[in-house]
């Protein structure tokens, strides 16, 4: 992904839309997977504080922990739910949500008003955050 400074324009648009029945499906199945995956890192920091917490050298412990740390990549975690590798399934979706999962924790050092990240529920309004894609000009 690109950062702000390098991409040509800096403006973003925030508009209504009406999409057909399968549009419709796509929004929901990527709101869905997106937040699957923001509460899935949600429920592995949780799982791995609670193993930190054990201060004995335990294998399974120890071993525990390190398929957890694996499964924070938004690759592992597609290995391992196969779901989410559907072709439908935008993949800046799911590492957004990653992104999204981490600012909250960055927030939360910072601002500890801010609060430990927390499951999303499901509801009625579906959103999810993409990049844009330029397309590469020849050169």
């Amino acid at each position: 992904m690109r950062s702000m400074a390098q991409l040509e324009h800096h403006y973003g648009l925030k508009v209504r839309i009406y999409p057909s029945d399968h549009q419709k499906q796509l929004i929901k199945l990527n709101s869905d997977a997106s937040r699957f995956v923001y509460n899935e890192m949600v429920a592995i920091g949780k799982e791995l504080w609670q193993l930190k917490q054990v201060k004995l050298p335990i294998d399974t412990v120890q071993a525990r922990i390190k398929q957890l740390e694996q499964r924070q990549n938004a690759k592992q975690m597609s290995n391992h739910f196969q779901f989410l590798e559907d072709k439908r399934i935008d993949s800046l979706a799911k590492a957004n949500a990653i992104r999204n999962y981490r600012k909250a924790w960055k927030a939360f050092r910072k601002v500890h008003s801010a609060g430990v990240p927390k499951f999303h529920r499901k509801s009625y309004a579906w959103g999810y955050q993409t990049n844009c894609q330029y397309i590469k000009q020849k050169t």
